[in-house]
């Protein structure tokens, strides 16, 4: 069993938990005494809100709302690009160029895209609506396309509650 803290030290670490914004982890490395031993102490002084950290918490919680409402809304435009660019593969289509000696401009209005144009308008469509799906995997929960922040930050909230 360790010997107990002087009274010198346990007044220094007293200091450090009243210091505004005073981490327990950090005064307890910086005293070379465990987190317990510093909760113990500020328990001990009637201090009890020392480490409270609900308004972090709610951050957090506003933080995580906050970027799942921004995910739909991006999953949103990506489906509706999609829409546009496949819209695009069933309209005239005018195709140009630039060329020759005089570096001439010339264009010319088609019934629909070429097929090279068509080649690029079913990929960005089916890279935006992949890109879609994503999102919607993600808000229904599915970990295997979770960002490593966002399932740090769902982790956080799962051990606080």
């Amino acid at each position: 069993m360790p010997k107990p803290l002087s009274q010198r030290k346990r007044a220094a670490i007293l200091r450090d938990i009243k210091a505004d914004g005073a981490k327990r982890n950090e005064i307890a490395r910086k005293h070379g005494v465990s987190p317990g031993t510093v909760t113990g102490i500020a328990k001990t002084a009637g201090i009890t809100d020392a480490f409270d950290r609900s308004s972090t918490k709610r951050a957090t919680e506003a933080a995580v709302a906050d970027n799942a409402e921004w995910r739909a809304a991006t999953s949103r435009r990506f489906l509706g690009k999609c829409n546009d660019l496949l819209d695009q593969m069933d309209v005239p289509h005018l195709v140009f160029a630039f060329g020759g000696k005089e570096n001439t401009y010339n264009e010319h209005q088609l019934d629909r895209p070429p097929t090279g144009d068509l080649r690029n308008l079913m990929v960005s469509a089916a890279t935006a609506f992949d890109k879609h799906l994503a999102a919607e995997r993600h808000a229904a929960g599915d970990e295997s396309g979770v960002a490593a922040v966002d399932a740090w930050l769902r982790g956080m909230l799962s051990e606080t509650r």
